[in-house]
C-alpha cells in the first residue's frame, strides 16, 4: 500500500487555502493556472480544459499536471471541487443576507420564475450563437447521408434518443447509442456515406468523443452539438452547432441545457423536412397512422 497517496478534497476544506498550501510546489506555468483559478473561480467552473489552457496561455498538459499535483484524478474532479466551493460561498451569502426576506410561498414562486428564466435564456442564447451556415451544412449532410447515428451519454443520451425518434418520423435511417461499448462498435461500421452526431454539453465526454474519433477514421461525417466552442469534440467535427444553457459540474443534466439541445434537434429536423417536402410529409403521415391505434 502506498502511504503517500493523495486524497480528493473533502467539502469542509477551504479550496483557496488548499491551493495556497501547494503554491511552492508549482512550476512557473502551473502557478499561472493557480493564480487564474483563485482570481476567477466562478468563470472557471464553466470552462473546458481547452478553454482554460487557452485563456491562461499554457498547454492542456500543464492544467492536467496542476490538477494531479493537487491530488485530483483529472480536470473534471478538480472542477467539481471548484464548483462546490463556489456553490458554498453563494449559499452562505444567501443565508446571511436573505434568510428573513422570503417565506415558504415566496421561495417556491422564486423557484418557478428562476426555472422559467433559465430555460428561456437557454433558448435565446442558442438562437443567438448558432451559425446559420453550419446549420445549413448539417441539414445537407443529414439529407445526403445513408445513415445518421446519434451518440450521447447521460441526459445527452436521452437527447440522442429523442433525435432518433424525430428523424424516424420523417423517413431518415437513424439510430442512437448511449452505451460506450455499443457506441464504439457501431462507429466501426460507419462509412463515408454515413454521419455521426455527438451530443455533449461540455464537449469533453470521453465515450462520445472516442466514438466520433472511430467514426471519423472510417470516413463518416461528424456533427457535434455542444455548448463549448473550444473542446475535444469540436476538434474532430466537420460541423459544430452550439447550444446555450451552460451547466456546472454540480448541474449535470440541467434542464436548460437539455432544452437547448432539443431546440437544435428541432431546427435540424424541421430543416430536413422542409428540404424533403412531400417525401417527409408522406413519412409523417405513415408513421402517425402506424401508431394511431395505440391510443384510446
Amino acid at each position: 500500500m502506498k502511504l503517500n497517496k493523495q486524497k480528493e478534497f473533502h467539502d469542509e476544506v477551504q479550496f483557496i487555502a488548499k491551493i495556497s498550501s501547494y503554491q511552492n510546489t508549482f512550476t512557473k506555468s502551473e502557478k499561472k493556472v493557480s493564480d487564474f483559478v483563485q482570481a476567477n473561480m466562478e468563470s472557471t467552473i464553466y470552462m473546458t480544459v481547452t478553454e482554460l489552457a487557452e485563456r491562461i496561455g499554457v498547454g492542456e498538459t500543464t492544467v492536467l499536471r496542476f490538477c494531479r499535483k493537487m491530488g485530483f484524478k483529472g480536470y473534471q474532479s478538480f472542477k467539481m471541487a471548484v464548483t462546490k466551493e463556489v456553490a458554498k460561498s453563494t449559499h452562505d451569502v444567501f443565508d446571511e443576507t436573505n434568510k428573513d426576506e422570503f417565506n415558504e410561498t415566496d421561495e417556491v414562486h422564486f423557484i418557478v420564475q428562476k426555472a422559467l428564466s433559465n430555460n428561456i435564456q437557454a433558448l435565446k442564447e442558442t438562437a443567438t450563437i448558432i451559425e446559420t451556415s453550419e446549420l445549413e451544412k448539417a441539414i445537407d449532410y443529414i439529407i445526403s447521408s445513408k445513415r445518421i447515428i446519434f451518440y450521447g451519454v447521460g441526459v445527452s443520451g436521452n437527447t440522442a434518443a429523442d433525435a432518433r425518434d424525430k428523424f424516424i418520423r420523417i423517413g431518415r435511417s437513424t439510430e442512437a447509442f448511449v452505451d460506450s461499448h455499443m457506441q464504439a462498435m457501431s462507429a466501426t461500421t460507419l462509412t463515408k456515406e454515413d454521419m455521426a452526431v455527438g451530443i455533449s454539453v461540455s464537449g469533453s465526454t470521453k465515450d462520445t468523443v472516442d466514438a466520433l474519433k472511430i467514426a471519423k477514421e472510417n470516413g463518416a461525417k461528424i456533427l457535434s452539438i455542444t455548448h463549448f466552442t473550444r473542446s475535444p469534440i469540436t476538434k474532430i467535427s466537420d460541423v459544430v452547432l452550439l447550444t446555450g444553457g451552460r451547466e456546472t459540474a454540480l448541474q449535470g443534466g440541467s434542464m436548460s441545457a437539455k432544452i437547448a439541445q432539443l431546440f437544435v434537434i428541432d431546427m435540424l429536423c424541421n430543416g430536413v423536412a422542409s428540404q424533403l417536402k412531400e417525401k417527409a410529409l408522406q413519412f409523417k403521415e405513415a408513421t402517425a397512422k402506424a401508431v394511431a391505434d395505440k391510443a384510446y
